[in-house]
């Protein structure tokens, strides 16, 4: 759960389902949505790319994943496993009822 209480297992699988429905290239071409970017004014913050290498990691376009941001390398997993223990707890819960 968040704070606020909402339920993190939705949230998480509408993200990964986005990652995998939205090629990279798209995002690519959207607006400049780097909050971090445009409070301090910086011309590059350390996650920028992060959302288009989810993308491309998600779509097995691992290089271009690594090209794109190589903090993939520790969110995607992040994600796949807060996933993962989400699933795992919803079920349990479920067995229990």
């Amino acid at each position: 759960m968040f704070s606020s209480g909402i339920a993190r297992l939705p949230v998480l699988l509408l993200t990964l389902a986005l990652f995998c429905l939205i090629p990279p290239e798209n995002l690519a071409h959207g607006p400049d949505l780097c909050l971090w970017r445009h409070l301090f004014h910086l011309a590059a913050c350390p996650a920028c790319g992060t959302t288009r290498a989810l993308a491309a990691f998600f779509h097995g376009q691992f290089t271009q994943a690594l090209s794109f941001n190589l903090n993939v390398l520790i969110t995607a997993p992040a994600l796949l496993s807060l996933l993962a223990a989400d699933l795992l707890h919803f079920l349990r819960r479920c067995r229990s009822l």
